[in-house]
């Protein structure tokens, strides 16, 4: 006969295996930029220092969360993706290292830098994610990155520009997502680097 605490055991056993539920894992995405290839060996910038400042953005482009669009007017979040890294940061190192690349200025620092810097580009993030069409057959990513150079001596605008790139998308997922934006995010960058190299001129 099943002693009394054996059988408290079992039941103990068999209702909190009942309660366990394996979660699945999510998956972390981050981007990859390609090696800039483009060099600028005699510009006017040459003797200056550039600082970018702090992306501007909107607050979902500030978290992990990864964001798609469904239609016109939708928004929704991919539930098991997530970026390893929130856009805004990601698109603000990958800016600095493309531009840093080109030998364009005398030295290219960050936003938190303490140092004097005789130029300031201002960035704004206008767009960074993927889209679906309403019956989510089709889908696109899309960036779109508003630059200005600023004159810190002076205050003056030297130049200002949008830059945008739409790819499509090979898979309809979040990975199919990452990819087209990663390639469109390489658009913007190499459009945006020869803007900077033409308003050194």
């Amino acid at each position: 006969m099943i002693s009394y605490k054996l059988l408290t055991m079992i039941v103990a056993g068999i209702l909190l295996s009942g309660c366990t539920t394996t979660l699945p894992s999510v998956s972390e995405y981050r981007l990859s930029v390609k090696e800039n290839k483009q060099l600028f060996s005699q510009t006017d910038c040459k003797v200056n220092s550039l600082k970018l400042g702090q992306a501007f953005s909107s607050s979902s482009l500030m978290t992990l969360n990864m964001n798609y669009g469904l239609g016109e007017h939708k928004q929704f979040a991919y539930t098991q993706s997530q970026w390893a890294k929130t856009p805004n940061s990601a698109v603000s190192d990958a800016l600095v290292h493309y531009i840093k690349e080109t030998e364009l200025f005398k030295n290219v620092q960050i936003s938190k830098s303490r140092s004097n810097n005789s130029m300031l580009l201002e960035t704004n993030i206008e767009d960074f994610m993927q889209y679906f069409s309403e019956d989510e057959k089709s889908s696109y990513s899309n960036v779109r990155i508003s630059l200005t150079l600023i004159d810190t001596q002076t205050n003056r605008v030297v130049s200002t520009q949008t830059f945008s790139s739409k790819v499509e998308v090979l898979s309809s997922d979040a990975n199919g997502g990452v990819v087209a934006l990663n390639s469109a995010l390489n658009n913007v960058l190499k459009e945006a680097v020869s803007w900077l190299g033409e308003s050194c001129r």
